[in-house]
C-alpha cells in the first residue's frame, strides 16, 4: 500500500474547471498540496508519531494561490501558493526528515509549494496553455487547518484518508 501526506484544498470551480480539461488524473485526487511524495512500508504506530511530531508546532494558517509555473522536468503546470509559501515550506521540511527522510520528488529538485493544474505532452502545448490561462488571473485562497495522510490503491486512487489536525497554542494565562 503506498501511502501520501497532503494537504486537501476546497474545489474552486474555475481551477477545476481547468484540472479536468488538463490534468488526465484529476478525477483520482482532490486538488491538494503534496507535502510528502508516495512511499510504501513504514509502521504505522511510527508513522503517526511522526506527523504529530511534526506539526506540533505549526498552527492554522492562510494560503492564497496564484501565479503558474512549469515544472524543471517535464510538462507539467503549477498553480503556484502565493501568501503561506513559509508555513507550508515549515510542513515540508518538518515531514520530511527522520522517518520520511527518503521519499522526496526526485523530478523537483527544490520543493515548490503547488497545486498541479496539468500535464502536458510538449513545450508548445503547456506554453499555449500558460497564455491563455494567464488571462483568466485564476486564485484561490484557504485555511490551511488540517493535513491528511492518504492511503492509495494501485491505480492512485484513495483507499483512506486520516486527518490530523494543526493546533492553535493556547496562551497562558498570566496570574495577578
Amino acid at each position: 500500500m503506498e501511502q501520501t501526506i497532503i494537504i486537501l484544498l476546497k474545489k474552486n470551480k474555475k481551477i477545476e474547471e481547468v484540472r479536468r480539461r488538463y490534468n488526465p488524473d484529476s478525477h483520482k485526487l482532490k486538488p491538494h498540496i503534496s507535502l510528502v511524495y508516495p512511499f510504501k512500508d513504514i509502521n504505522q504506530e511510527k508513522l503517526y508519531e511522526h506527523i504529530q511530531n511534526s506539526i506540533k508546532s505549526i498552527k492554522p494558517f492562510k494560503i492564497n494561490l496564484k501565479g503558474l509555473k512549469k515544472s524543471a522536468k517535464e510538462y507539467y503546470l503549477y498553480l503556484l501558493v502565493d501568501k503561506g509559501t513559509s508555513n507550508i515550506l515549515r510542513l515540508y521540511k518538518s515531514l520530511n526528515k527522520d522517518l520520511l527522510k527518503d521519499f522526496k520528488n526526485k523530478d523537483m529538485p527544490r520543493y515548490i509549494p503547488h497545486l498541479s493544474l496539468g500535464i502536458f505532452r510538449n513545450k508548445k502545448d503547456i506554453d499555449r496553455v500558460i497564455n491563455k490561462l494567464k488571462k483568466e488571473k485564476l486564485k484561490a485562497e484557504y485555511i490551511i487547518n488540517e493535513i491528511y495522510l492518504l492511503n492509495l490503491n494501485k491505480d492512485l486512487r484513495i483507499k483512506s484518508i486520516k486527518k490530523f489536525k494543526l493546533k492553535w497554542k493556547k496562551k497562558k494565562q498570566s496570574s495577578k
